[in-house]
This record gives C-alpha cells, sequence and structure tokens, in this order.
C-alpha cells in the first residue's frame, strides 16, 4: 500500500477515535482534572521520564560493547533524545527506531549489527513487560483478571515469548531454514542476514550482556508504569498500583499495533474500557491518557534541540571560495 495512503489512513483513524470518545465525554470536566492537578505528582512523574532515558542509554551501551562499540554515555543519550524525539512526533514508532539504528550505527561501526540492537532492545523490553504483567494478572484477583482481553493477550505472548526463546537458545533450526530458502541467490540480503546471525552471535557468546539488558528493561518497564501511576495520583485518579501493573503493559501491547497514528485515539478507547470496568469514569481515563502521552510528547521535544544542534548552519557547510591567482 502506498506510504502516503497508508499515514492517511492511520491518521483518519486516530482522528476519528479522538473525536468520537470527546464527544461522549464532558470535555469540561477533563480539562478540569488537569487544572487540577497535583503538581507534586506531575514533577515526580517527570522525574521518572528522565531516569527512564538514562537507564535506557545504559541499556543501549550494555547491548552496543559487545559489538564494538564506543560512544560513551554522554554520545549515546544525546542520539538517544534524538530518536525519542522522532519516535514520539513521526508516524509511527519505526520512525524512531529507523533514527536509533543510524544513530548506533556511529557506535557499533556497522549498520547492520545496530540493527541488531535495535531489535535485541525493543525485544528485550516486551519481554521484560512480559514478566512484569503475568505476575501482576494473577495477583490482581477478579476484578484485574477481568480486564478486557487480559487472557487473550497472555497467552498470545506466552507463546511469542517461547519462540523468541527458542530461536535464540537453539540456531541450528534458524540456520536450516535459512539454507533451505537460499538466499545466497540474493547477496544483498544474504549479506545481510549473515551479518545479522554474526551479531547475535556475539550476544550468545556474551550472555552476561543479555542479561544485563534484561534487568535494567524490568526496571524501565517497571519504571514506565509508575510513570503513568504517577500521573494518576497528579490527576486525583484513584487508580491503585496493583491495577496498572497490568492495564499499562496490556494498553502498551495494544497500542503497539499498527493502525493508528503512534496509537492516539486507540490507547484512549482502551484505557476508556479498562478504567469502566474497574469502576473508574470515562473523563478520567481520557485525562490519563491525554496527559500522559502528552508530557511524553512536550519532554521528547529536548531531542529536537540536540539535533538542530548537531546541523551546521548553511554557510559553515559551503566550500570556502577558490584563492586568488
Amino acid at each position: 500500500m502506498n506510504r502516503h495512503l497508508l499515514f492517511a489512513i492511520k491518521a483518519a483513524i486516530s482522528l476519528g477515535l479522538l473525536v468520537y470518545l470527546l464527544g461522549s465525554v464532558d470535555v469540561v470536566e477533563v480539562w478540569q482534572r488537569f487544572l487540577e492537578g497535583q503538581g507534586g505528582f506531575f514533577a515526580v512523574a517527570i522525574v521518572t521520564y528522565w531516569t527512564v532515558v538514562v537507564l535506557s542509554t545504559i541499556r543501549w551501551k550494555v547491548l552496543l560493547d559487545p559489538l564494538g562499540g564506543k560512544s560513551n554515555l554522554v554520545d549515546l543519550t544525546l542520539s538517544y533524545l534524538v530518536s525519542a524525539f522522532f519516535a514520539n512526533f513521526l508516524p509511527s514508532n519505526v520512525g524512531g527506531d529507523v533514527v536509533r539504528v543510524e544513530e548506533a550505527a556511529r557506535a557499533a561501526g556497522s549498520r547492520t549489527a545496530s540493527l541488531t540492537v535495535a531489535v535485541v532492545d525493543r525485544i528485550a523490553g516486551f519481554v521484560a513487560l512480559y514478566f512484569i504483567a503475568v505476575p501482576a494478572y494473577f495477583l490482581g484477583g477478579p476484578l484485574v483478571q477481568g480486564l478486557s482481553g487480559a487472557r487473550f493477550i497472555l497467552l498470545a505472548f506466552t507463546a511469542l515469548v517461547v519462540i523468541l526463546g527458542g530461536l535464540f537458545l537453539f540456531p541450528k533450526p534458524v540456520s536450516h531454514l535459512i539454507a533451505g530458502l537460499r538466499l545466497e541467490r540474493i547477496p544483498a540480503v544474504h549479506g545481510r542476514v549473515l551479518s545479522l546471525q554474526g551479531a547475535l552471535n556475539a550476544f550468545r557468546a556474551n550472555k552476561g550482556a543479555l542479561v544485563n539488558a534484561f534487568l535494567l528493561s524490568l526496571v524501565l518497564q517497571f519504571l514506565g508504569v509508575m510513570y503513568f501511576y504517577f500521573v494518576a495520583r497528579a490527576l486525583r485518579i484513584p487508580l491503585d498500583l496493583g491495577t496498572s501493573m497490568l492495564m499499562v503493559p496490556l494498553c502498551t501491547l495494544i497500542q503497539a499495533l499498527p493502525i493508528s497514528f503512534n496509537g492516539w485515539g486507540l490507547r484512549e478507547g482502551v484505557y476508556v474500557v479498562y478504567f469502566r470496568q474497574v469502576g473508574l469514569p470515562r473523563e478520567s481515563a481520557l485525562a490519563f491518557s491525554i496527559v500522559a502521552a502528552t508530557l511524553v510528547m512536550v519532554l521528547s521535544v529536548s531531542g529536537l534541540f540536540v539535533w538542530l544542534g548537531r546541523r551546521k548552519p548553511a554557510h559553515e557547510t559551503q566550500s570556502p571560495p577558490p584563492a586568488a591567482t
């Protein structure tokens, strides 16, 4: 499908959902919740966001080092801010990943290696999300376990985690599959696949890096839930932490579906459904979702300034005039 048409469809879905949801609530009450918010908890949420940025950068370095990465934490943090900005303002998270791959390529010395790091980084995050959501489901009681789609999503996620673990722990079947596809007939693709396998082998030889990345991912996903919990407290919404531990991961997984503009509209709709199931009003759900997402976007604008700061003015990039003879 044409890229521009796909973007238009996603934007239309997001806009349509937001218009419908906002039309079904008292918008004044949604706005009032924000105005009456508790600034202290907003400050804690902001600190949590920046903590996530720092720890995400450390995880990035942990994964880059086994592949020969040389960048320091300062440079990687700046690169992470740039990729976070584009992830929030481009049509999908894939845009942010593309920027991150290009940024990491400078440190890893290979675009394929940086692509591997981006993939492993995302997989580690989703697996950690799984290990937060599953205990929350079993410890949450009937009300939390009754969240729409929770059982199905977690069962599907369990199957995915098992498959990913098998692919990493048992590489021979994957090699046989690649051989069976006879990718050597397409040299460009075959070369990339071999490079990708080589990068994955580097992680297999350095499982400590993967363990550290996974532990960091657990902390990061927990902090991600805490960010939303603090936003709820800031808005005076009585959403308990136990419910948040399952509700936020479920919504994160659902909004990852590529059917809307960065999850807008879809995310708000899911929270409206979940809030009503735990006895909270639609207005609270919309205020919670919109404020939390908007705050992240505002904070990620710092990456724009980093990106602009890297661009040289036109007069600096022009070649000097030839010397007179």
